[in-house]
Formats: structure tokens, sequence, C-alpha cells
């Protein structure tokens, strides 16, 4: 019995190691035409919340699964990186077309509202490989 819970532990640790979590990685293919405006930056007690729009300025789509990334720190001196950031998009995005999209990071680590002058930084748009 402990050698089939043994198994299944590896096996979700393996799958979930699979997930798009990380920030930053080079193992995946950039959106170069994909052009971000910052709307809005907000924060609360928890979190730190940024928002935008993203635009497809290119010739190709954007086929899902499709994702948008960023790095926060705790000001724009950029020195202090507290983590990064991801979300996917499970829809197209056609040339010419935008779309809305918020990023949201939170750590037990600091008290968000600490940080009302947070900055993002690295912000993109990627494919996995």
């Amino acid at each position: 019995m402990k050698l089939i819970i043994t198994i299944i532990l590896v096996a979700m640790f393996m799958v979930s190691c699979n997930e798009s979590n990380v920030v930053g990685a080079d193992d995946v293919s950039v959106l170069e035409d994909a052009n971000f405006t910052i709307t809005e930056y907000l924060f609360t007690s928890t979190e730190l919340i940024v928002k935008g729009t993203v635009s497809n300025d290119g010739n190709d789509t954007f086929y899902p699964i499709w994702y948008i990334e960023a790095e926060f720190y705790a000001d724009s001196t950029f020195v202090t990186k507290f983590g990064g950031a991801t979300i996917a998009k499970n829809y197209s995005l056609a040339p010419g077309e935008n779309t809305l999209w918020q990023l949201t990071y939170s750590s037990s680590l600091i008290v968000e509202s600490d940080y009302p002058n947070f900055a993002v930084k690295n912000l993109r748009a990627y494919m996995e490989e």
C-alpha cells in the first residue's frame, strides 16, 4: 500500500512540474508581435495586481494555449524582485485584435500593502515549445 501511495505522489509531483508556473524560462517561443499596455496597478493587503491590454501587432494568429507573464518588484528601481506571475489564454488572438489581461502576485513573505509603488518588468507573451 505504501508503494502505491509513493508512486501516486511521485506521479502527481511530476505532473505539477510540467505546469506553466515558471516565469522567465528560455525554452519557450516568445510572441514578439505582442504589444503590451499597462492600464492599472492595484494592491491589497494580500495581492499585487497589474492590469492591461495586449494587442497582436503581427501577421500571425496567437493560437491557444498562449501565456502572459511578468516579474514583480518592490518598486521601479527593479532591485528587489518578489517573483512572477503567469496566466494562460485559452483563445486565439488574430492580427489586429487585442484583449485584456490581469496578473496577480501574492506571497507569505511580504505584506503586499507595504508596496503601493510596486513595479513589473519583463512582461511577455509566449507559447510553450
